[in-house]
């Protein structure tokens, strides 16, 4: 699937879970910033979304306010779903991973507001508590809703499963922005900068009280990652 066919099956993967969210009671809102750290992660074919969303002073914006992370602890993963999947197949502990909110803020916000909100990555699309984590200090969600944020995140790594992801920061600096069909490195040549090999779907992490319910989501979801791209006649 070329760049082009896996932006425009992540825009339907993006709009598919906001027709999901909207239907749920949340109290996040504008300038509501408690989760928005410098430890969100997300695949390359995300980080690809909001450069070509940017304007060209924009995008000197961003590589501005993110090149200062490298030098800042914040959270690099390990390994990404998929792998965990296959781990749980393998009968394989995962890897511990220290991750702290008080390592900072994302390093974009303006105000306590997401400049690139439109295009925000599904690392953050999915944080969606019933309560004012302000207030309460952690984030509430329910149960069968955390099954579905697991199941997006695996098809949308699956759509870029020959891509890379890791830290927010560390995924945008590493790729070539004026080239959409560069393949992602694996080695950065940072050594400050971390990312990890995206996997195909090995197994989906849904628990058995949300097998039935999920089923419907779940054949949308395969729709969209296996359409085949639209062809002029």
């Amino acid at each position: 699937m070329e760049i082009k066919d896996k932006l425009n099956a992540l825009e339907r993967l993006f709009d598919l879970y906001d027709q999901y969210s909207q239907q749920l009671p949340v109290a996040c809102r504008k300038h509501c910033a408690h989760c928005c750290t410098c430890n969100v992660t997300l695949t390359s074919i995300e980080a690809r979304h909001i450069i070509k969303a940017l304007r060209p002073e924009r995008r000197a914006d961003l590589e501005h306010n993110l090149s200062p992370q490298l030098d800042r602890q914040r959270f690099q993963p390990q390994i990404t779903l998929n792998h965990l999947a296959q781990g749980y197949l393998n009968k394989q502990e995962p890897p511990e991973e220290p991750i702290d909110a008080d390592w900072g803020p994302c390093p974009l916000l303006e105000n306590n507001a997401c400049p690139i909100y439109e295009v925000r990555p599904f690392g953050c699309r999915c944080l969606l508590s019933r309560q004012d984590c302000g207030i309460s200090g952690y984030a509430e969600i329910d149960a069968y809703t955390i099954t579905v944020n697991y199941v997006f995140s695996q098809f949308i790594e699956h759509l870029d499963h020959d891509g890379i992801s890791g830290n927010f920061s560390d995924v945008l600096l590493c790729l070539d922005w004026e080239n959409d069909n560069a393949k992602p490195p694996l080695n950065t040549g940072d050594p400050r900068c971390h990312v990890i090999a995206n996997r195909p779907i090995p197994l989906l992490l849904i628990p058995p009280e949300h097998q039935g319910e999920i089923t419907a989501l779940v054949n949308q979801l395969h729709a969209i990652v296996t359409a085949q791209p639209e062809t002029s006649q």
